[in-house]
C-alpha cells in the first residue's frame, strides 16, 4: 500500500472500515458484466457498462480521471501477461462448452478486464481521492493477477475432471474496434520504398514466357505480370482484419475496373497517391470511422458510388477523381449535421470555460504519481509531454473509463484546452481537458485516427513473401 500512503490515506484502514462496500459493488459489476457478455442484449462493443441513455451526457474529464484509466489499463495488461497460458487453456475449455471448437471468438466471460473493471468500481466507493483509489489499484494489480492465475488454473482442472475435451488451441484474432492495449490501435503505415512497377517487373513471367502475338493480330498485348500484381495487392487488401466486410465487399467490385485503368495509365503504379488508391483509402477510412448511426446511410452512399464506378466497364481517372471529391462533400456533411446535434454541449462548454481556470498546474494537483505509469511511457515533467494535434473533424482512439472509444473531435474552445468529441459507437459526447488527452496519449492510450494506403500496405504484405527486389 505505499502508494496510497503517499496520497496520504492510511489504505489499510479504509479498506478495513469499508471493506463491505468494496466487495459488495465490485460483485455487482462482476455480475452486470457476466450477465452482458452471455445475453442476447449484449453491449454495443466499446461502450462498456450499461447501455447509453437516449439523451445526450456531458463531463468533463481531467487528468485525474485519465490517471485512473492508465491504471486500469495496466492492470489488465499485467493480468494477461501473468496468466497468459492459463487463459489460452480456459478459453479452450470454454470454446467447447459452447460448441465453438475452432475457437473463433472470446467465449470466457470472466476475462481480465471484468475482474479489474469490477475492482475499480469497488474501489471507488472508498473514502479516497480519484488518485488515491488509482494508487490502490496499482498495488492490487499484482495481487489479482496472482489470485487469476490460480483461479484459472483450478477452472481448467475442473473441467477437465469433469470430461470436457478442450477445443483446438488457436490465437484469436479481435477486431479493432474492441481489442484492448495501445498496440492494437490503427495499422502504423507501411514502409514499401519500392513502386508497384517494380513489384510487377519482379513477378516471374508465366511458363515458357508469353508467346508473341502474330503481325496481323489487333489489341494490346495481354500484360500477365500487371494481372498477377492486381490480384495479389486485392488478395492482400482482402485479407485484412482491420476492414468491416461491408467495405471489402465494395473494394473488390473495384479490381476489375483498377486493373482496366492500370493497363491504360501507367503512372497508377508509379505513384502509391494516384487517385484510384486515395479513393480506396478514404472510402474505407470513413466506413470504418462512422458513426453507428449513420453507418447504413455512409454504406448507401458508398455503394452509389462504386456503382457509378464499374456500371458501363469504362475506367476513367476522372471518375474516381470526382468520387473522391464526392466522399469529401458527405464527410464535410456528416460533421456539420454532429456539430448541429452537439451544439446544446457546445453552447454548455462556451458558457462555463474561464481561460484561467483552465491554466491546470500539473505540480499542485492530487493525481497518480509518475511511478504509476507504464515503464516505457512514464510522464516527466509538464513542459516534455509532448502536445496532441487534432483538428475538429478528425478522429481520436482513446481509452476512457475501461473501453476503448473511437471518437471524433467536433470542437474546442478558443485556448485549445477544452475538447469535445463524439463517441462512435453511442450518442454520448465527452469533453476532455486538452492535459488529459496528452497524458493519455505519453501512455499510449490516447492516438490519432488517420487514413491510411491499403495498396501501400498490401504491397508490403506482397514484399514479405517475396525475394529481395534488385535495384
Amino acid at each position: 500500500m505505499g502508494h496510497g500512503l503517499r496520497h496520504g490515506i492510511d489504505a489499510p484502514r479504509v479498506l478495513q472500515s469499508h471493506r463491505g462496500d468494496l466487495v459488495s459493488e465490485a460483485v455487482r459489476a462482476l455480475r452486470q458484466q457476466v450477465s452482458a457478455h452471455r445475453g442476447p442484449a449484449a453491449a454495443v462493443p466499446g461502450a462498456g457498462g450499461p447501455a447509453a441513455p437516449q439523451k445526450l451526457e456531458l463531463s468533463l474529464i481531467d487528468e485525474d480521471e485519465v490517471a485512473a484509466d492508465i491504471e486500469v489499463s495496466r492492470a489488465i495488461e499485467r493480468i494477461k501477461s501473468m496468466a497468459e497460458f492459463e487463459l489460452r487453456e480456459l478459453q479452450a475449455f470454454t470454446s467447447a462448452l459452447v460448441g465453438d471448437f475452432n475457437v473463433s471468438k472470446d467465449t470466457n466471460p470472466f476475462r481480465p478486464e471484468a475482474y479489474v473493471r469490477a475492482l475499480w468500481q469497488g474501489a471507488q466507493t472508498l473514502p479516497m481521492s480519484r488518485g488515491g483509489q488509482a494508487a490502490l489499484l496499482h498495488d492490487a494489480a499484482d495481487a489479482l493477477a496472482k489470485t487469476l492465475r490460480q483461479g484459472y488454473a483450478a477452472a481448467c482442472s475442473r473441467l477437465e475432471d469433469q470430461g470436457i475435451e478442450p477445443a483446438v488451441y488457436r490465437t484469436i484474432v479481435v477486431s479493432p474496434a474492441t481489442r484492448g492495449g495501445p498496440m492494437h490501435h490503427e495499422t502504423a503505415a507501411a514502409q514499401v520504398d519500392v513502386s508497384l512497377q517494380e513489384i510487377r517487373d519482379s513477378l516471374p513471367m508465366p511458363l515458357g514466357g508469353v508467346p508473341p502475338l502474330p503481325s496481323h493480330a489487333a489489341g494490346p498485348r495481354i500484360d500477365h505480370q500487371l494481372i498477377d500484381l492486381l490480384s495479389r495487392l486485392f488478395d492482400a487488401i482482402q485479407s485484412d482484419r482491420s476492414l468491416p466486410p461491408p467495405c471489402l465487399a465494395l473494394l473488390l467490385r473495384l479490381h476489375p475496373t483498377a486493373l482496366r485503368l492500370a493497363v491504360q495509365d501507367a503512372s497508377m503504379l508509379d505513384d502509391y497517391d494516384h487517385p484510384v488508391w486515395r479513393f480506396m483509402d478514404r472510402l474505407a477510412f470513413c466506413i470504418s470511422t462512422a458513426h453507428a448511426i449513420e453507418l447504413e446511410r455512409w454504406l448507401q452512399f458508398a455503394r452509389q458510388l462504386v456503382d457509378h464506378l464499374v456500371a458501363d466497364g469504362a475506367a476513367d481517372v476522372a471518375r474516381f477523381q470526382w468520387a473522391l471529391e464526392r466522399i469529401t462533400a458527405y464527410e464535410r456533411h456528416s460533421f456539420e449535421r454532429a456539430l448541429l446535434v452537439a451544439q446544446p454541449e457546445i453552447s454548455s462548454l462556451q458558457q462555463t470555460a474561464d481561460p484561467a481556470e483552465q491554466t491546470l498546474d500539473i505540480e499542485t494537483m492530487d493525481t497518480v504519481p509518475a511511478e504509476l505509469l507504464p515503464d516505457d511511457a512514464t510522464i516527466t515533467p509538464a513542459n516534455a509531454i509532448q502536445p496532441v494535434v487534432l483538428l475538429p473533424g478528425e478522429h481520436l482512439r482513446a481509452y476512457l473509463q475501461g473501453d476503448w472509444r473511437l471518437m471524433q473531435l467536433l470542437w474546442t474552445d478558443r485556448s485549445g484546452e477544452t475538447w469535445l468529441l463524439r463517441d462512435a459507437a453511442t450518442t454520448r459526447h465527452w469533453a476532455l481537458r486538452l492535459r488529459a488527452v496528452e497524458r493519455l496519449a505519453a501512455a499510449q492510450l490516447a492516438l490519432p485516427v488517420r487514413p491510411r494506403s491499403l495498396v501501400r500496405t498490401a504491397a508490403d504484405r506482397m514484399l514479405r513473401s517475396m525475394p529481395p527486389i534488385a535495384r
